[in-house]
């Protein structure tokens, strides 16, 4: 089973990458021309489930296609992820199966893994997955949707990285299983790869409500007029040429999926009170009420991107009192 989950390997990183070497043009992707980096490292590569056995559990996996460029730009240290101080591929020490080299960590682990105990010399080799979970937890732009929404570890959120050309031929498969497959290959698939994708045809703000009156529990206030296309719009804004996020944010209406995390992805999602109701529902106790959802919803994600206004106590702010309460 173990090994089996192999058929997830180091499905964080690649898209990332694969993004940001497309161009939208005539509602196809061009792939930019992947010169040698400064580390005469190739740009982009393909990553196999290397295995030192002929037919490995692991052989089904589909290989990931990875912007070694992209990754470098955004650290300090190469020792970030080649944690041995030793420039060489992740299979070198991490295989299918595991081996002595890499403390029998196997691949699935090393690209997976999201609690990595630290390291008595400092350095503490982080995951695929723990970096980019570190990166969309603590980078304002990202924490106040990923405050509240967790991605959903599905085939969707795998094929993000496990992509590769059709292109690929069985022969150059078992090639790159094997570890033997050259390097000049590995870039070619790479190209293809990333020369067929196409990018995200996002929905844009002005198909969304301009503004939505949210008033089913008004009481002492006054409905709140929610000004909806604002906040889509200043989502979008947060994250525009983000490559980890034009990776990950695969679907038209993903950004929908921040406030209507519940909901099937639609440019008309069914309205909160669907699922939340206005008092605790006896059969299912955990999910929030209505109003205690709108309100962790509004100030998670605000205390999330650091909006200093309104403030969680400023009730006013959002709801203005009725008339009545006024007389008062």
């Amino acid at each position: 089973m173990r090994n089996g989950k192999a058929l997830l390997l180091a499905a964080v990183i690649a898209l990332a990458g694969v993004a940001c070497l497309m161009l939208p043009e005539a509602n196809r992707a061009v792939a930019v021309g992947l010169e040698e980096s400064d580390a005469e490292m190739p740009n982009a590569t393909v990553l196999f489930p290397v295995s030192e056995k002929p037919n490995p559990k692991g052989a089904s996996m589909t290989p990931v296609t990875f912007n070694h460029q992209a990754h470098v730009d955004k650290i300090d240290d190469c020792t970030a992820c080649h944690h041995t101080g030793d420039m060489v591929a992740c299979s070198t020490c991490h295989t299918v199966e595991g081996k002595a080299e890499g403390n029998f960590i196997n691949l699935e682990r090393a690209m997976h893994a999201t609690k990595i105990a630290p390291r008595k010399d400092g350095v503490t080799p982080k995951s695929c997955v723990s970096c980019h979970e570190e990166q969309y937890k603590e980078r304002r732009e990202c924490a106040g949707c990923h405050e509240i929404v967790t991605p959903k570890r599905d085939d969707q959120w795998c094929g993000v990285c496990h992509v590769v050309t059709s292109k690929m031929t069985p022969e150059q498969y078992q090639l790159g299983v094997a570890g033997k497959l050259s390097a000049e290959d590995r870039v070619a698939l790479a190209e293809a790869t990333i020369a067929e994708r196409k990018p995200v045809d996002y929905l844009a703000p002005e198909a969304c409500p301009y503004k939505v009156e949210i008033g089913s529990l008004s009481d002492k206030f006054e409905p709140n007029l929610f000004n909806h296309r604002r906040h889509v719009s200043s989502l979008m804004k947060r994250i525009e040429g983000d490559n980890l996020a034009k990776a990950f944010h695969s679907e038209p209406e993903i950004l929908c999926a921040t406030c209507h995390h519940r909901s099937p992805l639609s440019a008309t999602p069914p309205k909160c009170g669907s699922c939340h109701s206005a008092k605790i529902d006896p059969r299912v106790p955990e999910r929030p009420t209505l109003k205690a959802a709108y309100h962790l919803q509004c100030m998670g994600c605000h205390d999330g991107m650091d909006v200093a206004r309104p403030l969680d106590t400023s009730c006013a702010s959002c709801h203005k009192p009725r008339a009545t309460e006024n007389a008062n």
